[in-house]
């Protein structure tokens, strides 16, 4: 029988984390280095400031609540450069992202994750908290998925990750990324009153939105003029579906209260954010068919959903 001693299990324990904390280390060093500082003056002028990351050479992205009020010009500073100016180019307030113009960097992009986020995994928040302390790291887990956040103007944000990484003001549209420095997420916002609980817009809405943004400098959707919310319907999968509950004068086609929205086109739904993606602007203001279950029958109705523009 092999007999283990306790001062080789420490060592075994201390290797490990010794390893743990050299690989964070490095990726703090990699990471940090495309995570900005965003300041701006508002129009009252008030100060302001938040985070961003580099998306590319050429744009950083931001939360839509720290830009929105800005007066331009924006100036952002990621670690050992000077100060520069940026310029909004998009902003959507629904998912609250935004992407800034600025001049070419020599830092390196940060990729977001195909895969997404992963409940229970680590996870590590940069940004500048309360705008004075750049170069900040914070290391949690997510602590949850598929989360709704309500915003100021009375919408929510779908399918927003959860994490107890610290979130502080400052941090806001700084990247949440994972043990890879992936990009799983664009930090948002942190619960008043809780310890531990910070929200992040997910990297799917991210890499969607933000390409609308830097093509079109807006995200153009497509309504059907209902209002749907998420009930407990039997049959379906995992027990929920998404509902007519209401029925407006601009109605897309011959949708009633009481449906149950399985498609739109090629999409299926189960949930708010699977209905907003599908209304996306290949559809608006072209006729698409949209399933329906209705009194137990299955039945597609025509629909021609009228275009929403966001900010440009």
């Amino acid at each position: 029988m092999m007999t283990v001693t306790t001062n080789s299990m420490s060592e075994s324990v201390l290797g490990i984390l010794r390893q743990f904390s050299n690989e964070t280390a490095a990726l703090a060093e990699r990471v940090v280095q495309s995570t900005a500082i965003v300041k701006g003056q508002t129009h009252d002028f008030d100060e302001g400031s938040g985070s961003a990351w580099l998306y590319d050479a050429e744009h950083l992205v931001t939360n839509n609540h720290v830009v929105a009020d800005f007066a331009e010009p924006i100036s952002t500073q990621l670690p050992g450069m000077r100060p520069a100016h940026a310029r909004v180019i998009g902003r959507d307030p629904l998912t609250d992202l935004a992407v800034l113009r600025i001049d070419p960097q020599t830092a390196s992009p940060l990729q977001i994750s195909n895969d997404g986020a992963r409940l229970g995994e680590l996870c590590f928040a940069f940004g500048s908290p309360l705008g004075e302390f750049p170069e900040s790291i914070s290391i949690g887990i997510v602590s949850g998925l598929k989360r709704s956040l309500p915003t100021e103007d009375k919408q929510a944000i779908f399918d927003v990750i959860q994490t107890d990484a610290a979130i502080n003001p400052g941090n806001s549209g700084g990247p949440l990324v994972n043990v890879d420095g992936l990009v799983i997420g664009v930090n948002t916002a942190a619960i008043d009153g809780a310890d531990g609980i910070g929200f992040a817009i997910p990297a799917d809405t991210v890499s969607e939105v933000v390409h609308e943004l830097i093509t079109y400098g807006a995200v153009e959707r497509a309504s059907l003029g209902v209002t749907v919310a998420r009930r407990v319907v039997e049959g379906a999968h995992d027990g929920h579906a998404l509902v007519v509950t209401a029925v407006k004068a601009n109605v897309a086609g011959p949708l009633e209260r009481g449906d149950m929205i399985i498609a739109v086109g090629d999409r299926q739904i189960s949930t708010q954010n699977d209905l907003l993606r599908a209304l996306r602007r290949d559809v608006a203001n072209r006729k698409v068919n949209v399933v329906v279950m209705r009194a137990g029958i299955e039945v597609t109705v025509e629909c021609r959903p009228r275009g929403v523009r966001s900010f440009g």
